[in-house]
């Protein structure tokens, strides 16, 4: 409940709105003489103020316009017996949130107390989400050392740049690969580096909304504009602006929605859905996909005019299996985030276990490689991940783990590859050695050839 100051000169009506007040436990302070407001102020620090207009000799509206401008969350009601236009006006511009005239209906006052109590429960909720999300995505980093990913930092640095050197319109973004490559991760690292950082960041993920909702999601609705429109309801543009709105899994934004999107992206104002003006907003937009669009486009299933308008600033993200080392990077920042949500001390991969990381192929990315790292962190009893904690299959594929190493420029070792090979087919057959030789397309002897050669024995089936 809100501590309120009463700044009221008639002492009787003073302790009858602190009754009611206190009654329902509100926590109340009076004052009856003007010149000692400013010192009940201090030592009380109220959220609400209730504030007569006329203190003997002070102004109460005066007395307004000093607190509002010492502490502007501070709501103040004024109440007086004088009530007429241009006092409320003189009064509302001074920073009054209401103005009530004498005498009280004490129900109307208590009304009026809970609604502006609930407003700045909501103003201090939202004031501290977003300076909480502020902080978070300005930590975030797209890390790696890989020329592709060095490249989409600098990309990204390169636009921050330009658009605060100039003051410009931000463009469309559109943010491409595959799933779990960390279009999110780099949505928000975009986000904190443009101008428009001290704003929300709103996302939506087109392909979990039903489609019977997405135009109410987007841009808002007004009451009454359709069964279960109970209420006015602002949309996700109205929400993100001043900030960025990521769409993620555009390629799912139902067709008939698309021209919408577009008119929205070219006008720079939506509309609800059953209202008839239009509201601006000034955002950065980023869309994100793993779907091939140009493809869609030909297909009919995404709007050619809207792919263009999206696809001003277009960012690749290169696959995990694409960074080379840049996965051993990633996993150091995943092992160091559970070491502190677990409360593992120097939780880390073991050599064979990072060598098994760098060499697997990753197929779900980044998100596939978090997963993984989570729940190997869940089997440990110690602080060392080993390779058989990663819940990865047993047979990865040999030679494309080699073809990695050539492609990361480093050397392998073909008789290793050779014996990984052979262990694999051996493997699938469950040691039937005719089996294995069928498999890699070579005579029975000569796997057996091989099999001596590598000091390798299996059981004939």
């Amino acid at each position: 409940m809100p501590r309120i100051l009463i700044v009221e000169d008639e002492v009787s009506l003073a302790r009858t709105m602190g009754d009611a007040l206190a009654e329902v436990g509100h926590e109340v302070r009076l004052v009856h003489v003007g010149e000692k407001v400013m010192a009940e102020f201090h030592a009380f620090v109220p959220q609400i103020v209730l504030m007569d207009v006329r203190l003997g000799g002070v102004s109460g509206l005066d007395l307004l316009a000093k607190i509002k401008q010492e502490s502007p969350e501070v709501d103040v009601v004024v109440v007086t017996a004088y009530g007429s236009v241009e006092v409320a006006v003189d009064a509302m511009k001074r920073g009054a949130a209401e103005f009530l005239t004498k005498p009280i209906d004490l129900d109307v006052l208590l009304v009026t107390v809970e609604k502006l109590w609930s407003a700045s429960r909501d103003r201090r909720r939202l004031t501290q989400f977003r300076r909480a999300q502020a902080g978070q995505l300005r930590s975030v980093e797209y890390i790696g050392e890989h020329p592709s990913v060095v490249a989409v930092r600098e990309q990204v640095a390169r636009l921050a740049r330009r658009t605060a050197a100039v003051g410009s319109e931000l463009p469309a973004i559109l943010l491409t690969g595959e799933t779990g490559t960390g279009k999110d991760l780099l949505a928000a690292y975009i986000h904190a580096a443009l101008p428009l950082r001290d704003g929300p960041f709103v996302a939506l993920n087109c392909s979990a909304v039903p489609a019977t909702l997405f135009e109410s999601e987007l841009f808002g609705h007004q009451r009454g504009s359709f069964s279960g429109a109970t209420a006015d309801k602002p949309g996700l543009f109205e929400t993100a602006d001043g900030g960025t709105l990521f769409l993620d899994e555009i390629g799912d934004l139902p067709l008939p929605l698309q021209p919408k999107l577009l008119r929205a992206i070219e006008s720079r104002a939506v509309r609800r859905v059953g209202d008839t003006r239009d509201r601006t907003f000034d955002l950065c937009l980023i869309a994100a996909t793993h779907r091939d669009l140009t493809g869609l486009v030909s297909e009919g299933r995404f709007r050619g005019d809207l792919y263009y308008r999206l696809n001003v600033l277009r960012i690749d993200l290169p696959p995990l299996r694409q960074r080379g080392d840049d996965v051993l990077l990633l996993a150091e920042r995943f092992c160091r985030h559970l070491a502190s949500k677990y409360g593992i001390a120097d939780l880390h991969l073991s050599e064979a276990a990072g060598r098994l990381v760098r060499d697997y192929a990753w197929p779900g990315n980044i998100r596939e490689l978090q997963h993984a790292l989570e729940s190997a962190t869940l089997r440990i009893s110690g602080s060392t991940i080993e390779p058989a904690d990663l819940p990865l299959p047993a047979d990865t594929d040999p030679v494309r783990r080699a073809e990695r190493t050539l492609d990361a420029d480093r050397p392998i070792d073909l008789e290793q590859v050779e014996r990984n090979l052979i262990e694999c087919a051996l493997r699938r057959t469950g040691g039937n050695v005719s089996a294995a030789a069928r498999l890699l397309s070579i005579g029975r002897e000569a796997l057996r050839y091989r099999m001596a050669k590598f000091g390798m024995q299996a059981g004939e089936k």
